[in-house]
């Protein structure tokens, strides 16, 4: 699990480095982003990084039970 969490961290921080890295090329090449564009690619990030670590933390979640148990019908 710890080996898990590691690599979901390692991930997320690589795909937040491309996403700079993305940014500053294009912006070097002379072309200007409008600054709506560059929230709604921040969005797509952080909506995938959400998956990530909703990928990794599933099991553990998917046992617990959040409402507890419902009575039987009548």
């Amino acid at each position: 699990m710890f080996g898990n969490l590691i690599r979901a961290l390692i991930y997320l921080c690589l795909l937040a480095l491309v996403f700079y890295l993305v940014v500053w090329v294009i912006g070097e090449l002379g072309i200007a982003l409008p600054i709506m564009v560059i929230h709604i690619i921040g969005v797509i990030f952080v909506l995938v990084a959400i998956l990530v670590l909703y990928q990794l933390f599933w099991p553990f979640i998917a046992g617990y039970k959040w409402w507890g148990d419902r009575p039987p019908p009548s």
